[in-house]
């Protein structure tokens, strides 16, 4: 069994009231897709679960984000630039790893076309203008 499947498949034991708040939040994200029961408290498997599946979809994220900004970080300071690459590169092959093993389901194509606060009028005029 792989390192990934083994932090997936960890003991089971129920988190009690001392839980973090973000617990209850995924709880009630869980519910709502599969008809559990609010009520019940996460175990430890499914907290560990659900924080590796957000862990990976921040890497992805992340790296979507440098995919559109290092030109001009790059520009503005090369050096900050490189020293940072890799660990967006590296993290989100990592992750990427992480999610096809553990069977989490990620829209890359969506974090890929974020606009990243540009408003839909600039993307026209910087794709437009680029052809």
């Amino acid at each position: 069994m792989s390192a990934a499947a083994n932090l997936l498949t960890v003991p089971v034991r129920a988190h009690r009231a001392g839980q973090p708040l973000h617990a209850a939040g995924l709880r009630m994200l869980s519910a709502s897709h599969s008809g559990e029961h609010l009520d019940e408290p996460l175990t430890d498997a499914e907290l560990m679960r659900h924080n590796v599946e957000a862990l990976c979809s921040h890497m992805l994220w992340l790296r979507a984000w440098w995919e559109g900004h290092e030109r001009a970080i790059r520009a503005a300071d090369r050096r900050a630039a490189s020293c940072v690459h890799d660990h967006f590169i590296d993290g989100a092959g990592f992750a990427r790893n992480v999610v096809r093993q553990a069977g989490f389901v990620m829209d890359e194509e969506r974090m890929h076309n974020y606009s990243w606060g540009r408003s839909t009028q600039t993307m026209h005029m910087v794709v437009g203008g680029a052809q």
